[in-house]
């Protein structure tokens, strides 16, 4: 007996679109779960990987590029510190290596200059070598013994000045022009002194390896330094490491505190204006933070504190009312769980250095460097909370000045970041994963057709796409660099028609490309390189797949 055959059932091609991720890097979420979640339970789209990308309200924009500045010495020593001095119009930025002290503020030359005669030849001098213009900096102060330099501006009646300390050398004092050694602190070993603070018109100190601060009499700079021994408000032992202000928002308003932060995770918190009348000065009490990464691994934010620990980046505000049990949720830097985890196992307990970048809405998180580590750090959206790894920048310490951002590598370089479309003539590729989704189905498998990148900018750029499976990155060979608008460069605009200073409009690009792999949860990556003069003006702001999905096989 004859019989139909059964009818085929034809698979019909699907759309998946992958928004944004303006929630930025995900790295403590289930691999299953298709979207993240942050503390306060609210959703929002992530990414698996995103190097090279800052998370905005709207999307994520590629990094610009970073261009060196200036030269320390040899370079066979690192950039120590970074700090600034700013009262009016006087304005300095000073850099440190272990041996020198060095104002950067004005540099002529980023790179030695090699003197040419009228026949372009190379001069030479007597013994044959180059006649060169050296690019390397006076040095403002020499014969150094430490470089880890803890640095506040102060003001007095006599002026307005820095006071800085690095727990090996003199102490030392600018006034706006000079750099000297006075006026002393006496009292203390005031080489010893390591890290310094300003509360309630008065500096505090921290004795190196010790758990003593000390302090100076109100609108002084010097002087007779008092001590204040702190060995027994903290019971596990340990070092002072830093101090700080502090305001915390009470029913009456902001209030004032003097906290100061050991190596073993715990902090005292103090209230009063002088630590000498028990009548005006008092104990609030003692919390647990978790270990702080470095004294300079902190930043402000309004007047509370978030200090980098072995726990995450975790506000002040957070910790004094939760057991330290709890406090990993809290943190600033819950999204990245996993990752921040991981480079604290991996790196030193302590050279951290948070920054923040007002107008650019950046918080940056840096780490010391080993050899053959990955030059990296950790970003955030200042106002989203949003996390993304920068690669290729080397960052041992950072200063904003002037609103440029500047940072000191391990070879002496002083680099300033978000400039240019290279990293220092070397290309870079800006690469977003979102996170990984099972489409709705996570038993059938699913096969990728077609993908394009939604981007904005002002001119078609080459973008690499590629299928993601089953929670599996394996990405191809990054694509060429991106194309650059001709007005926008140098030498590249028409005399009498361009306009200097004028900006290239944005436009949406999207270009539909083939893609091929099959997998039960799919993602898309997208990679971009850049390696041109113009800084990338690139905004990512959805991806888009179309996929077969198969039956279900029992």
């Amino acid at each position: 007996m004859r019989r139909p055959a059964p009818r085929v059932k034809r698979s019909t091609d699907r759309l998946q679109s992958f928004p944004a991720p303006v929630g930025g890097w995900i790295a403590n979420e289930n691999l299953a779960t298709p979207g993240a979640r942050r503390p306060d339970g609210t959703k929002v789209n992530g990414a698996a990987v995103l190097e090279n990308w800052f998370p905005t309200a709207t999307g994520i924009r590629m990094r610009g590029g970073s261009q060196r500045y200036a030269f320390l010495g040899d370079g066979s020593l690192p950039v120590t510190s970074l700090f600034a001095y700013v009262n009016g119009n006087n304005r300095k930025l000073f850099a440190t290596t272990s041996e020198a002290l060095y104002d950067i503020t004005t540099v002529t030359y980023a790179e030695d200059q090699f003197l040419v005669g009228p026949d372009d030849d190379f001069l030479v001098d007597d013994d044959g070598d180059f006649v060169i213009i050296p690019s390397t900096p006076a040095e403002s102060v020499s014969a150094l013994g430490g470089g880890e330099w803890s640095v506040v501006q102060f003001a007095t009646s006599g002026g307005v000045f820095l006071r800085a300390v690095n727990g090996v050398d003199t102490p030392l004092v600018f006034d706006g022009t000079t750099w000297a050694e006075t006026p002393a602190i006496t009292g203390a070993t005031p080489e010893t002194l390591s890290n310094v603070w300003v509360f309630k018109n008065r500096l505090f100190f921290v004795q190196k390896d010790t758990l003593d601060a000390w302090y100076l009499p109100i609108d002084s700079i010097g002087g007779a330094a008092v001590k204040f021994p702190l060995g027994g408000v903290f019971t596990r032992g340990g070092a002072l490491l830093f101090g700080s202000s502090w305001s915390l928002d009470e029913n009456s308003g902001l209030s004032a505190s003097c906290v100061f932060f050991s190596t073993e995770g715990e902090v005292a918190v103090y209230k009063g204006t002088d630590p000498a009348d028990a009548d005006t000065w008092s104990l609030v009490g003692v919390y647990r933070i978790g270990k702080p990464r470095g004294p300079k691994a902190f930043i402000r934010a309004g007047g509370d504190l978030v200090i980098a620990t072995d726990i995450g980046f975790v506000p002040l505000s957070q910790a004094i009312q939760k057991d330290i049990a709890a406090l990993s949720p809290s943190a600033v830097s819950y999204p990245i769980e996993v990752a921040w985890n991981e480079a604290v196992a991996d790196r030193a307990e302590t050279g951290w250095q948070c920054e923040v970048w007002p107008t650019k809405q950046m918080v940056l998180v840096s780490f010391p460097l080993e050899d053959g580590d990955e030059e990296r750090i950790f970003v955030a959206n200042a106002r989203t909370g949003a996390w993304a790894p920068f690669t290729g920048w080397g960052v041992v310490c950072m200063e904003v000045f002037g609103d440029r951002l500047f940072f000191g590598t391990n070879d002496g370089r002083i680099v300033e970041g978000e400039v240019g479309g290279s990293d220092q003539g070397r290309t870079y590729v800006a690469t977003c994963v979102p996170l990984f989704d099972p489409l709705k189905s996570p038993a059938s498998l699913k096969t990728g057709m077609l993908a394009r990148t939604v981007l904005r900018t002002p001119t078609p750029v080459e973008a690499g796409l590629s299928l993601q499976m089953n929670f599996t990155i394996s990405l191809p060979p990054a694509p060429d660099d991106i194309r650059v608008v001709s007005g926008a460069v140098w030498g590249g605009g028409v005399w009498g028609e361009s306009v200097w200073g004028s900006s290239v409009a944005k436009t949406t690009y999207s270009d539909w490309r083939s893609v091929s792999g099959s997998g039960y949860s799919l993602s898309v990556a997208t990679q971009i390189t850049s390696g041109s003069l113009s800084p990338p003006d690139v905004e990512l702001v959805q991806t888009d797949l179309t996929y077969d999905a198969g039956d279900i096989v029992t």
